[in-house]
């Protein structure tokens, strides 16, 4: 189905993001006051240096949680391919793995604010294409399961 290789190509954004740079400060590197380029603010720097930095960088835990998370799809399709006997329809769990990787990503960022306690922090590409790597993930354990709907019994039926 279609549905799997979205979430196939959502792992694989996602896991390529988490080596695209997340978080930039305003400097590149810093010299001293006399040798610091223009528009650069010397106190721009997250865990006490400045330049570009990729989520296993920034973050402690945060990068390994979503490369578990990019392992949902694989094994969905492994699932699928050797028609295993769920009690869950096929998907949901795909599914949630999406929404809490979004759902981690826009707390790590967004939602709670960005990390560190640093000025002139801004996001990189790999932040946003994370993000999406984790939607496309969402969507497609959503449309997965989505298309395995159970027919809803009338009651007292077995």
């Amino acid at each position: 189905m279609w549905s799997e290789y979205l979430g196939f190509v959502g792992a694989l954004v996602l896991f390529g993001s988490l080596f695209l740079t997340w978080w930039s400060t305003s400097c590149s590197s810093i010299q001293g006051q006399a040798g610091t380029p223009a528009g650069c603010n010397i106190n721009s720097k997250l865990h006490g240096h400045p330049g570009d930095f990729t989520a296993f960088q920034t973050y402690r835990f945060l990068g390994w949680l979503l490369v578990a998370a990019c392992a949902a799809p694989f094994i969905l399709g492994y699932i699928i391919a050797r028609g295993h006997e769920l009690t869950w329809r096929p998907g949901e769990v795909t599914m949630i793995v999406g929404m809490l990787a979004a759902a981690l990503i826009l707390m790590n960022g967004i939602i709670l604010g960005r990390p560190g306690s640093t000025v002139d922090l801004s996001f990189g590409g790999g932040y946003w294409i994370g993000l999406l790597g984790a939607l496309l993930i969402l969507a497609g354990g959503l449309i997965r399961q989505a298309q395995g709907a159970r027919a809803r019994k009338p009651p007292g039926v077995v």
